[in-house]
Order: C-alpha cells, then structure tokens, then sequence
C-alpha cells in the first residue's frame, strides 16, 4: 500500500513496499511508461475486428496490419467446452491489443496469438504432446526396401542392317 510522506527537506515522497519515490520520480516513470505504450500501440499489431466462426469453431481476427488470423477455440485454453452461444460473444479489448469472452473470462493478446501462444506454458506443452501423438498416428508407415538383387546385364547382340542391291 502507498504511504505519502514529507521529508526532512519537505520533499513529498510516496513509499510503496520498500520503495520511496519523489513526486518528480513518479511523473518520470508515467511518461516514459505513455511513451513505451505508445510506441507499441504504433509497432503492434492491433485487432480491428474480431468474430466467431461456428462451423469451424474458430475465431477470426483482422488486424490494421492487413493480417487476417484464423484460430480453432479447441487451441485456446479455457475455450475447448465451451458452448457456442458463449464462443460467438467475442469482443476486441480496449484498443486492440487483445480479444476477450466476457462470459468465459478468458482474455488472448494478440501479438501472443500471432506468436502461437495459446495459454500458459503447461497448456503449450499439452498441445504439443498432443500434436505429436495425432502427427505419429496420421503419418504413414515407412516400410524399408529390400535391396535388389543385382542381375548380370544381359548383352544382345547387335545386328547389322544389310542394304540389299
């Protein structure tokens, strides 16, 4: 919790924990966090759509970098039983920097989208086990050639056109 207190040299100082910032420290720090975020809003992608698709049980989502992504729900984590009345009220969250299921309470930012990041990292390891047991099930069996047994070449003889007068 923040505690405001005056110094000796009646600087206002505010701790938090065991920390003790001036005024003038604290105003330092807020510009330059608005001046980190607006470089991102400027450098990120930012969704400016965002809709589900039923029939494929995806969400697709248009960004103002003209990339349009398209994500199965069963990928993201907290959304694999969800019904789809609850799938299709997807919202864009504040100015784009992520999609949210407010009934679901489940939040995705769209650069860790992009990234192919769909939930925390036991979630990422899941999947991927799961992936690699359903590409193992689907590949085909390699079967290992024999080697040939090699023929002696068989020499025919060459025959001689004759022209006849």
């Amino acid at each position: 919790m923040a505690d405001k207190r005056k110094t000796a040299d009646s600087t206002a100082t505010v701790q938090w924990g065991r920390s003790q910032f001036t005024e003038s420290e604290i105003q330092r720090q807020i510009t330059q966090a608005t001046r980190r975020g607006e470089e991102r809003m400027r450098r990120d992608p930012l969704a400016t759509a965002v809709r589900y698709h039923k029939p494929t049980r995806s969400v697709v989502i248009k960004t103002n970098k003209g990339v349009t992504l398209t994500v199965s729900v069963d990928r993201l984590q907290g959304l694999t039983d969800a019904a789809n009345r609850d799938l299709s009220k997807v919202e864009i969250l504040g100015p784009g920097v992520a999609i949210e299921w407010p009934t679901l309470d489940q939040q995705f930012s769209i650069t860790g989208l992009l990234s192919g990041v769909f939930g925390n990292e036991t979630w990422m390891s899941d999947l991927r086990r799961r992936d690699k047991v359903a590409k193992s099930a689907v590949a085909p069996k390699m079967k290992t050639a024999k080697p040939r047994e090699s023929k002696p070449a068989t020499r025919r003889p060459i025959l001689a056109k004759t022209t006849s007068r």
